[in-house]
Protein backbone atom coordinates (compact mmCIF):
# COMPACT_ATOMS: atom_id res chain seq x y z
CA UNK A 1 0.00 0.00 0.00
CA UNK A 2 2.52 2.68 1.10
CA UNK A 3 4.50 1.81 -2.09
CA UNK A 4 1.55 2.20 -4.47
CA UNK A 5 1.01 5.49 -2.84
CA UNK A 6 4.25 6.94 -3.37
CA UNK A 7 3.96 5.50 -6.74
CA UNK A 8 1.16 7.56 -7.44
CA UNK A 9 2.79 10.81 -5.60
CA UNK A 10 5.85 10.84 -8.15
CA UNK A 11 3.70 9.82 -11.24
CA UNK A 12 1.02 12.98 -10.25
CA UNK A 13 4.54 15.04 -9.34
CA UNK A 14 5.98 14.09 -13.23
CA UNK A 15 2.07 15.07 -14.45
CA UNK A 16 2.54 18.46 -12.43
CA UNK A 17 6.51 19.17 -13.68
CA UNK A 18 6.15 18.46 -17.61
CA UNK A 19 2.81 20.78 -17.39
CA UNK A 20 4.72 23.68 -15.67
CA UNK A 21 7.54 23.06 -18.19
CA UNK A 22 5.18 22.98 -21.30
CA UNK A 23 3.24 26.42 -20.42
CA UNK A 24 7.28 27.95 -19.28
CA UNK A 25 8.21 27.01 -22.76
CA UNK A 26 4.95 27.89 -24.61
CA UNK A 27 5.20 31.17 -22.78
CA UNK A 28 8.46 31.97 -24.02
CA UNK A 29 7.82 31.23 -27.55
CA UNK A 30 5.12 33.88 -27.29
CA UNK A 31 7.80 36.39 -27.06
CA UNK A 32 10.66 37.96 -29.60
CA UNK A 33 13.15 40.17 -27.59
CA UNK A 34 15.73 41.30 -29.64
CA UNK A 35 17.99 44.75 -30.42
CA UNK A 36 17.59 46.64 -34.11
CA UNK A 37 20.74 48.48 -34.49
CA UNK A 38 21.80 50.23 -37.73
CA UNK A 39 24.36 52.23 -39.79
CA UNK A 40 27.79 51.85 -37.07
CA UNK A 41 29.85 52.87 -40.01
CA UNK A 42 32.85 51.55 -38.01
CA UNK A 43 36.08 53.30 -39.82
CA UNK A 44 39.77 52.88 -38.44
CA UNK A 45 41.43 55.97 -41.23
CA UNK A 46 38.68 58.51 -41.92
CA UNK A 47 37.92 61.81 -40.18
CA UNK A 48 35.35 63.44 -38.70
CA UNK A 49 32.55 65.00 -41.27
CA UNK A 50 29.45 67.39 -40.68
CA UNK A 51 27.33 64.31 -40.64
CA UNK A 52 29.19 61.71 -39.27
CA UNK A 53 31.50 60.78 -35.99
CA UNK A 54 33.67 58.33 -38.12
CA UNK A 55 36.76 58.64 -35.72
CA UNK A 56 34.12 58.04 -32.59
CA UNK A 57 32.56 54.94 -34.41
CA UNK A 58 34.73 52.69 -32.24
CA UNK A 59 33.85 54.22 -29.23
CA UNK A 60 29.77 54.67 -30.07
CA UNK A 61 29.58 50.93 -31.09
CA UNK A 62 31.02 49.74 -28.15
CA UNK A 63 29.46 51.36 -25.75
CA UNK A 64 26.10 50.30 -27.73
CA UNK A 65 27.23 46.71 -27.28
CA UNK A 66 28.30 47.35 -23.24
CA UNK A 67 24.48 48.72 -22.85
CA UNK A 68 23.28 45.50 -25.03
CA UNK A 69 24.71 43.07 -22.55
CA UNK A 70 23.18 44.72 -19.39
CA UNK A 71 19.88 44.21 -20.86
CA UNK A 72 18.80 40.80 -20.05
CA UNK A 73 17.15 37.49 -21.85
CA UNK A 74 17.83 39.05 -25.44
CA UNK A 75 17.23 36.93 -28.65
CA UNK A 76 19.01 38.21 -30.69
CA UNK A 77 21.24 41.68 -32.12
CA UNK A 78 19.92 42.51 -36.05
CA UNK A 79 22.33 45.45 -37.92
CA UNK A 80 20.82 46.58 -40.52
CA UNK A 81 23.60 47.90 -42.96
CA UNK A 82 26.33 49.85 -42.72
CA UNK A 83 28.35 48.02 -40.88
CA UNK A 84 31.73 49.58 -41.53
CA UNK A 85 31.78 52.78 -43.65
CA UNK A 86 33.84 50.99 -46.58
CA UNK A 87 34.29 47.80 -47.36
CA UNK A 88 38.26 47.25 -46.01
CA UNK A 89 39.81 44.44 -44.59
CA UNK A 90 41.23 46.50 -41.46
CA UNK A 91 37.15 48.18 -40.56
CA UNK A 92 35.91 44.86 -40.73
CA UNK A 93 38.31 43.56 -38.75
CA UNK A 94 37.63 46.52 -36.43
CA UNK A 95 34.15 46.16 -36.10
CA UNK A 96 34.63 42.33 -35.15
CA UNK A 97 37.00 42.67 -32.53
CA UNK A 98 34.19 45.17 -30.71
CA UNK A 99 31.16 42.55 -31.70
CA UNK A 100 33.49 39.69 -30.04
CA UNK A 101 32.30 41.68 -26.63
CA UNK A 102 28.51 40.88 -27.66
CA UNK A 103 26.99 38.47 -25.06
CA UNK A 104 24.32 37.62 -27.52
CA UNK A 105 24.30 36.39 -31.39
CA UNK A 106 24.08 38.83 -33.89
CA UNK A 107 23.04 38.69 -37.38
CA UNK A 108 22.70 41.70 -40.49
CA UNK A 109 21.86 42.82 -43.80
CA UNK A 110 24.14 44.58 -45.81
CA UNK A 111 24.30 48.23 -46.37
CA UNK A 112 25.63 50.16 -49.30
CA UNK A 113 28.63 51.04 -47.82
CA UNK A 114 28.75 47.70 -46.41
CA UNK A 115 30.15 46.44 -50.16
CA UNK A 116 31.62 49.35 -51.75
CA UNK A 117 34.02 52.58 -51.63
CA UNK A 118 37.18 50.12 -50.74
CA UNK A 119 38.65 47.49 -51.83
CA UNK A 120 36.60 44.03 -51.05
CA UNK A 121 34.14 42.94 -53.51
CA UNK A 122 30.89 41.94 -52.69
CA UNK A 123 31.79 38.16 -52.60
CA UNK A 124 34.73 38.49 -50.68
CA UNK A 125 32.58 40.81 -47.77
CA UNK A 126 29.89 37.91 -47.64
CA UNK A 127 32.30 35.26 -47.45
CA UNK A 128 34.27 37.58 -44.81
CA UNK A 129 31.07 37.99 -42.61
CA UNK A 130 30.58 34.15 -42.87
CA UNK A 131 33.58 33.48 -41.53
CA UNK A 132 33.34 36.23 -38.61
CA UNK A 133 30.11 35.39 -37.37
CA UNK A 134 29.30 31.81 -36.39
CA UNK A 135 25.60 32.82 -36.69
CA UNK A 136 25.82 33.61 -40.53
CA UNK A 137 25.34 30.11 -41.41
CA UNK A 138 23.19 31.12 -44.72
CA UNK A 139 24.55 31.01 -48.17
CA UNK A 140 23.20 34.54 -49.69
CA UNK A 141 22.73 37.90 -48.76
CA UNK A 142 19.31 37.48 -48.08
CA UNK A 143 17.84 34.61 -46.41
CA UNK A 144 14.81 33.77 -43.97
CA UNK A 145 14.76 31.90 -40.47
CA UNK A 146 12.38 31.36 -37.91
CA UNK A 147 13.64 31.78 -33.95
CA UNK A 148 10.58 30.89 -32.28
CA UNK A 149 7.39 29.46 -33.74
CA UNK A 150 5.27 32.36 -33.58
CA UNK A 151 7.97 34.60 -35.73
CA UNK A 152 9.29 34.99 -39.52
CA UNK A 153 12.21 36.92 -40.01
CA UNK A 154 13.12 37.83 -43.40
CA UNK A 155 16.36 39.76 -44.37
CA UNK A 156 16.42 41.35 -47.27
CA UNK A 157 19.12 42.80 -49.90
CA UNK A 158 18.79 46.63 -50.69
CA UNK A 159 22.20 46.91 -52.56
CA UNK A 160 22.53 47.46 -56.14
CA UNK A 161 24.93 46.27 -58.68
CA UNK A 162 26.09 49.59 -58.84
CA UNK A 163 27.69 49.64 -55.08
CA UNK A 164 28.05 53.21 -55.02
CA UNK A 165 24.77 54.43 -55.70
CA UNK A 166 23.06 55.58 -52.23
CA UNK A 167 19.82 54.41 -53.65
CA UNK A 168 18.58 50.67 -53.55
CA UNK A 169 16.69 48.30 -55.16
CA UNK A 170 15.36 44.83 -54.63
CA UNK A 171 15.94 42.15 -57.59
CA UNK A 172 12.89 40.28 -59.13
CA UNK A 173 14.12 36.85 -57.22
CA UNK A 174 14.35 38.69 -53.93
CA UNK A 175 10.52 40.36 -54.33
CA UNK A 176 9.45 36.73 -55.38
CA UNK A 177 10.85 35.01 -52.49
CA UNK A 178 9.30 37.62 -49.70
CA UNK A 179 5.99 36.90 -51.53
CA UNK A 180 7.15 33.38 -51.02
CA UNK A 181 7.90 33.55 -47.33
CA UNK A 182 5.00 35.84 -46.44
CA UNK A 183 2.22 33.64 -48.45
CA UNK A 184 3.69 30.45 -46.19
CA UNK A 185 3.86 32.09 -43.27
CA UNK A 186 0.41 34.07 -42.54
CA UNK A 187 -0.37 32.85 -39.48
CA UNK A 188 2.75 34.38 -37.46
CA UNK A 189 4.66 37.50 -36.69
CA UNK A 190 6.84 38.47 -39.58
CA UNK A 191 9.71 40.96 -39.42
CA UNK A 192 11.72 41.99 -42.35
CA UNK A 193 14.67 43.85 -42.26
CA UNK A 194 16.60 45.88 -44.99
CA UNK A 195 18.98 48.62 -44.70
CA UNK A 196 17.10 50.96 -47.43
CA UNK A 197 13.31 51.98 -45.92
CA UNK A 198 10.27 50.76 -48.58
CA UNK A 199 8.78 54.24 -46.64
CA UNK A 200 11.22 56.99 -46.36
CA UNK A 201 11.19 58.58 -43.07
CA UNK A 202 11.72 61.96 -44.88
CA UNK A 203 12.40 62.32 -49.04
CA UNK A 204 15.77 61.73 -51.03
CA UNK A 205 15.75 60.97 -54.40
CA UNK A 206 19.26 59.86 -54.06
CA UNK A 207 18.97 57.81 -51.22
CA UNK A 208 15.72 55.80 -52.02
CA UNK A 209 14.26 51.94 -52.61
CA UNK A 210 13.42 52.42 -56.43
CA UNK A 211 11.47 49.48 -56.50
CA UNK A 212 9.55 50.49 -53.26
CA UNK A 213 6.35 50.16 -54.70
CA UNK A 214 6.48 46.72 -55.81
CA UNK A 215 7.74 45.56 -52.49
CA UNK A 216 5.05 47.52 -50.88
CA UNK A 217 2.21 46.08 -52.92
CA UNK A 218 3.54 42.63 -51.86
CA UNK A 219 2.99 43.72 -48.62
CA UNK A 220 -0.70 44.64 -48.40
CA UNK A 221 -1.89 41.36 -50.01
CA UNK A 222 -1.13 39.80 -46.37
CA UNK A 223 -3.55 40.77 -43.15
CA UNK A 224 -0.86 39.51 -40.10
CA UNK A 225 1.31 41.72 -38.39
CA UNK A 226 4.41 42.60 -40.21
CA UNK A 227 7.11 45.03 -39.04
CA UNK A 228 9.80 46.21 -41.78
CA UNK A 229 13.22 47.26 -40.10
CA UNK A 230 15.62 49.34 -41.90
CA UNK A 231 18.31 52.12 -41.66
CA UNK A 232 20.36 54.39 -43.71
CA UNK A 233 18.78 57.54 -43.64
CA UNK A 234 19.93 58.34 -40.43
CA UNK A 235 16.71 59.17 -39.09
CA UNK A 236 14.32 58.02 -36.45
CA UNK A 237 10.19 57.45 -37.39
CA UNK A 238 7.82 54.80 -37.10
CA UNK A 239 4.44 54.72 -39.28
CA UNK A 240 1.93 52.12 -37.90
CA UNK A 241 -1.03 51.65 -40.27
CA UNK A 242 -3.09 48.56 -39.27
CA UNK A 243 -0.86 45.46 -39.50
CA UNK A 244 2.28 47.19 -40.81
CA UNK A 245 4.94 48.79 -39.04
CA UNK A 246 7.50 50.54 -40.65
CA UNK A 247 10.32 51.00 -38.44
CA UNK A 248 13.68 53.39 -39.01
CA UNK A 249 16.00 53.37 -37.07
CA UNK A 250 19.26 56.19 -36.33
CA UNK A 251 22.73 55.66 -37.11
CA UNK A 252 25.42 55.29 -34.13
CA UNK A 253 27.59 58.12 -35.84
CA UNK A 254 24.88 60.79 -36.15
CA UNK A 255 22.65 62.74 -33.95
CA UNK A 256 20.94 61.33 -32.08
CA UNK A 257 23.31 58.09 -32.09
CA UNK A 258 20.62 55.35 -30.64
CA UNK A 259 19.53 52.16 -31.30
CA UNK A 260 15.89 50.31 -30.95
CA UNK A 261 15.02 47.22 -28.26
CA UNK A 262 12.15 45.42 -29.65
CA UNK A 263 9.55 43.65 -27.96
CA UNK A 264 6.86 41.71 -29.58
CA UNK A 265 4.18 39.25 -27.58
CA UNK A 266 1.83 37.20 -29.59
CA UNK A 267 -1.40 36.56 -27.61
CA UNK A 268 -4.49 34.80 -29.30
CA UNK A 269 -6.33 38.03 -29.70
CA UNK A 270 -3.76 40.62 -29.99
CA UNK A 271 -0.24 41.10 -30.40
CA UNK A 272 1.64 43.66 -28.07
CA UNK A 273 4.92 45.74 -29.18
CA UNK A 274 7.17 47.75 -27.48
CA UNK A 275 9.76 49.93 -29.06
CA UNK A 276 12.75 51.04 -26.41
CA UNK A 277 14.72 54.33 -27.76
CA UNK A 278 18.49 53.83 -26.31
CA UNK A 279 20.57 56.42 -26.99
CA UNK A 280 24.30 56.63 -26.55
CA UNK A 281 25.74 57.66 -22.72
CA UNK A 282 28.72 59.30 -24.88
CA UNK A 283 27.17 62.77 -24.10
CA UNK A 284 30.15 65.12 -25.35
CA UNK A 285 30.61 63.12 -28.81
CA UNK A 286 26.80 63.14 -29.25
CA UNK A 287 26.49 66.68 -28.31
CA UNK A 288 29.11 67.73 -30.49
CA UNK A 289 27.75 65.82 -34.01
CA UNK A 290 24.33 67.61 -33.21
CA UNK A 291 25.65 70.99 -33.54
CA UNK A 292 27.17 70.08 -37.06
CA UNK A 293 24.29 68.31 -38.58
CA UNK A 294 21.78 70.14 -40.30
CA UNK A 295 17.84 69.62 -39.27
CA UNK A 296 18.69 67.56 -36.27
CA UNK A 297 14.97 67.68 -35.52
CA UNK A 298 14.32 65.48 -38.38
CA UNK A 299 16.72 62.69 -37.60
CA UNK A 300 15.43 62.25 -33.83
CA UNK A 301 11.94 62.51 -34.88
CA UNK A 302 9.28 62.99 -32.57
CA UNK A 303 8.63 61.10 -29.47
CA UNK A 304 5.94 58.28 -31.16
CA UNK A 305 9.44 58.12 -33.40
CA UNK A 306 11.64 57.18 -31.02
CA UNK A 307 9.52 55.09 -27.81
CA UNK A 308 6.65 53.36 -28.96
CA UNK A 309 3.98 51.11 -27.58
CA UNK A 310 0.79 49.48 -29.19
CA UNK A 311 -1.80 46.58 -29.24
CA UNK A 312 -2.71 45.20 -32.72
CA UNK A 313 -6.36 43.26 -32.01
CA UNK A 314 -6.17 40.46 -34.95
CA UNK A 315 -9.74 40.89 -35.64
CA UNK A 316 -9.40 44.35 -36.89
CA UNK A 317 -7.09 44.98 -39.47
CA UNK A 318 -6.69 48.61 -41.23
CA UNK A 319 -7.93 47.96 -44.97
CA UNK A 320 -5.74 47.46 -47.48
CA UNK A 321 -6.81 51.05 -49.42
CA UNK A 322 -6.25 53.21 -46.16
CA UNK A 323 -2.93 51.16 -46.07
CA UNK A 324 -2.03 51.96 -49.63
CA UNK A 325 -3.40 55.82 -49.50
CA UNK A 326 -0.97 56.27 -46.19
CA UNK A 327 2.00 54.61 -47.60
CA UNK A 328 1.64 57.27 -50.81
CA UNK A 329 0.87 60.02 -49.03
CA UNK A 330 4.19 59.35 -46.89
CA UNK A 331 6.44 59.96 -50.06
CA UNK A 332 4.73 63.25 -50.91
CA UNK A 333 6.63 65.78 -48.04
CA UNK A 334 8.13 68.77 -49.48
CA UNK A 335 9.44 70.43 -46.27
CA UNK A 336 10.79 67.24 -45.72
CA UNK A 337 12.59 67.18 -48.98
CA UNK A 338 13.67 70.65 -49.27
CA UNK A 339 15.66 69.99 -45.54
CA UNK A 340 17.36 66.57 -46.84
CA UNK A 341 18.63 68.66 -50.07
CA UNK A 342 19.95 71.29 -47.79
CA UNK A 343 21.61 68.52 -45.26
CA UNK A 344 23.03 66.89 -48.56
CA UNK A 345 24.09 70.07 -50.06
CA UNK A 346 26.26 70.92 -46.32
CA UNK A 347 27.24 67.48 -46.03
CA UNK A 348 29.31 67.57 -49.48
CA UNK A 349 30.51 71.08 -49.04
CA UNK A 350 32.37 69.95 -45.26
CA UNK A 351 33.53 66.47 -46.66
CA UNK A 352 35.14 68.48 -49.86
CA UNK A 353 36.61 70.87 -47.08
CA UNK A 354 38.09 67.80 -45.00
CA UNK A 355 39.17 65.98 -48.10
CA UNK A 356 40.84 70.25 -49.23
CA UNK A 357 42.43 70.51 -45.41
CA UNK A 358 43.98 67.04 -45.48
CA UNK A 359 45.45 67.60 -49.28
CA UNK A 360 47.20 70.87 -47.75
CA UNK A 361 48.38 69.17 -44.99
CA UNK A 362 49.94 66.77 -46.85
CA UNK A 363 51.25 69.30 -49.35
CA UNK A 364 52.85 71.39 -46.81
CA UNK A 365 54.35 68.05 -45.62
CA UNK A 366 55.75 67.29 -48.24
CA UNK A 367 57.27 70.96 -48.61
CA UNK A 368 58.66 70.79 -45.27
CA UNK A 369 60.16 67.54 -46.75
CA UNK A 370 61.89 69.38 -49.51
CA UNK A 371 63.09 72.32 -47.65
CA UNK A 372 64.65 70.55 -44.70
Amino acid sequence: MKNRFIKLFFALLLVVITTLSAYAFSFRNMTLDFIHISDTHISVDRDDTSYKALSSSSFLLQDAIEQINQIKGLDFVLFTGDMVDSATLNNYREYYSLLSKLKYPSLNTFGNHDVAYGDLTKEEVLELVKNSNKNYTFDGTYYAFSPKTDYRIIVLDSTTDNDKSANGSLSSEQLAFLDLELSENQDKIVVIALHVPPVEPFVSTEHSLVNADDFNEILLKYKNPIVILSGHYHAAKIRHWGNLVYVSTPSMVTYPMAFRHIKITNYKDRVTFKFDFIPTRLEKIKEQNKSSVISYGTLAGCEKDRDYSFIYNKRHPKSSSFKRNKIKNATKNKVSKREIKKLERQQLKEDNKVKENKKNRLFKKKNKTVTD
